[in-house]
């Protein structure tokens, strides 16, 4: 978020020419701000995208509502677009408040040759070292360090105490949470008769535009001096995410919590990781991949498919087998009774089938 300041309310008039659609009611409601279809009061707008969302005990109190459908069933303006909740997020965007830039901080600690771009809100405590650039209107919040040689793109947002190390670059319309950091050292040795020997992580850490790196984020530079680990133009990162050495994650792709992406692997465009995902080193992702929550995925995978469970497998499959997995014992008893079973047929087999001994007869003279 920017710096606070009231709204400029947008009538629904205004909100219909935005979000496109079919206007139903009156036009000239005021909207202030956007809530959810439970909260929200007369001054806010809400969006349904199912009839299901309707059902609520107290009713709906909202001053307006994007929805799904025409709801002549209710006395309420509303305006019926093919995905309420993208409709919703126009709506925040244009009701957040303005960016109002706050100047260069006093106290701010910088390097020789620093560039700064006009119109920027940078806090008490930050760092600058050589040779860093900052583009036009960059908010910089309080602990910030960003190494030489690095680069702030336009408009971008530093949470606090995030760090940028050395060489590193970030585009325009970057967000960055508090607690990550970008362009530690990805984690490399070689072994020596069972001594770890550290290799130099001398690369650098690309972030083109518009990204969001969630809190307490942890992205790798690339091993060697030319590479760079690299996650590409609109990719969101979820908090807790460990991003290798010489990663390559593409564009408009989403990575959940807690995933764990190991070095040198290149992730394709529109992949989606579900939380606590692992993925193995070397390894390639293809495009519009959707990789389930938990699951382990030590090879490569081909493009267009949804994958689940460790190690990772179709996710048809993977269901099937998870429907097996609570049957498990009951299976196991029916095994061990087919068993004894087949071994008594097969005495029995035995048996019968063994010719019969003849009786011995003297001969009387």
């Amino acid at each position: 978020m920017r710096a606070s300041s009231p709204s400029i309310p947008l009538t629904l008039d205004q909100i219909h020419q935005l979000v496109g659609g079919e206007l139903h009611g009156d036009g000239a409601t005021p909207i202030r701000a956007v809530d959810s279809l439970s909260d929200a009061t007369a001054e806010a707008i809400a969006f349904v995208t199912s009839d299901k969302d309707l059902k609520i005990p107290d009713g709906i109190t909202a001053g307006a509502l994007l929805t799904h459908r025409h709801l002549p069933e209710l006395p309420i303006p509303h305006i019926v677009v093919t995905n309420p909740k993208l409709a919703w997020a126009r709506v925040a965007q244009r009701l957040a408040p303005p960016y109002l830039p706050r100047g260069i901080a006093a106290d701010l600690a910088r390097g020789s040759q620093v560039e700064i771009g006009p119109d920027v809100s940078i806090w008490s405590s930050v760092t600058l070292g050589d040779h860093v650039t900052i583009g036009a209107r960059v908010t910089l919040y309080p602990g910030v360090f960003v190494g030489s040689d690095s680069t702030i793109g336009d408009d971008s947002i530093l949470y606090p105490n995030v760090v940028i190390r050395e060489g590193c670059t970030i585009g325009a319309r970057v967000i960055i949470h508090s607690g990550t950091v970008v362009g530690s050292d990805g984690f490399g040795y070689a072994q020596d008769h069972g001594r770890h020997v550290k290799i130099p992580q001398l690369g650098g850490v690309m972030i083109e535009d518009d990204v969001e790196i969630g809190a307490n984020v942890t992205i790798d530079r690339a091993t060697t001096p030319k590479r760079h680990t690299r996650i590409k133009t609109g990719t969101k990162v979820d908090n807790l995410v460990q991003i290798a050495h010489n990663v390559t994650i593409g564009a408009h792709s989403i990575v959940v919590a807690q995933v764990g992406i190991a070095g040198s692997t290149t992730i394709g465009q529109h992949v989606m990781i579900g939380g606590q995902a692992g993925l193995a080193d070397h390894i390639t992702i293809g495009d519009q991949v959707m990789i389930a929550a938990r699951a382990g995925v030590n090879r490569s995978l081909e493009p267009n498919q949804i994958v689940s469970g460790a190690p990772v497998m179709p996710h048809e499959t993977w269901m099937k087998a998870q429907a097996v997995i609570p049957r498990l014992p009951e299976l196991r008893q029916l095994v061990r009774s087919l068993e004894q079973r087949v071994a008594t047929l097969e005495n029995q087999l035995v048996q019968t089938s063994r010719p019969a001994k003849k009786s011995s007869t003297r001969t009387r003279k």
